[in-house]
């Protein structure tokens, strides 16, 4: 005979067990806080989406500090997006708008939505998928061991970078506004990366830093943050 409840699952029999909980725990279970956009100083939601000659999009995890150090110079914020610290930057020279974004597949949707807009007016988008090398899918993956990074392209027609194999495949708010220009027959580049490090160190960074330089100015080196110091001793 077994103990009931350890090392079992219950299931209830019939609807009498569910008619036995609180409505009211239903009742107050309040609907999700629609996301918006953060913008700084006076500028408010009603703010107008910039036209821009080029939209860059680098959506991974971690990626904050890389984007915030090789990409800004010369820029404004305009805006946070959330819900991490994701943020929309505006060079008023070259007139190019950078999506600096975490990665968190549970908005991307939301997210998505609230950069239509300034999606719809660019002249051209590019957006950069960082992910880990782990989740690279290749018969022949062992031929990408001694890589830094495996760089990918999708619906790129140039010839240094290779079309993204299946079942590979791009996610999260990048994936979205690439879907979206595409479908209304608007110019937009599509990357993914797959590299060893994440967050990047300095030796990581440099082929995303490659791709970069052919669409915006951006750093030639990127120096990462500096970790606090252990006080764990062996």
């Amino acid at each position: 005979m077994s103990c009931p409840g350890f090392g079992e699952v219950n299931i209830p029999s019939s609807r009498a067990f569910w008619d036995d909980c609180e409505e009211d725990e239903f009742e107050n279970v309040g609907q999700a806080e629609k996301l918006q956009l953060k913008f700084d100083g006076e500028s408010g939601p009603d703010v107008a989406a910039l036209q821009s000659e080029i939209l860059v999009v680098i959506e991974g995890p971690s990626v904050t500090h890389f984007g915030s150090s090789v990409l800004l110079n010369g820029t404004t914020r305009i805006c946070g997006i959330p819900p991490k610290t994701s943020s929309l930057h505006w060079n008023p020279a070259s007139k190019q708008l950078l999506a600096i974004l975490e990665d968190d597949l549970t908005s991307s949707g939301e997210v998505t939505e609230l950069l239509l807009p300034y999606a719809k007016l660019a002249k051209k988008v590019v957006t950069i998928t960082l992910k880990p090398k782990v989740d690279f899918k290749s018969e022949e993956i062992q031929k990408y061991s001694d890589d830094i990074a495996i760089v990918r392209g999708v619906g790129v027609n140039e010839k240094d970078i290779i079309e993204l194999e299946a079942p590979n495949f791009i996610a999260g708010v990048a994936a979205g506004i690439a879907s979206w220009r595409n479908q209304a027959d608007l110019p937009v580049s599509s990357f993914a990366v797959y590299t060893d490090k994440l967050p990047l160190d300095s030796t990581a960074a440099q082929p995303v830093l490659k791709l970069l330089k052919g669409f915006v100015s951006c750093s030639p080196s990127y120096v990462p943050a500096r970790k606090e110091s252990s006080y764990l001793y062996m």
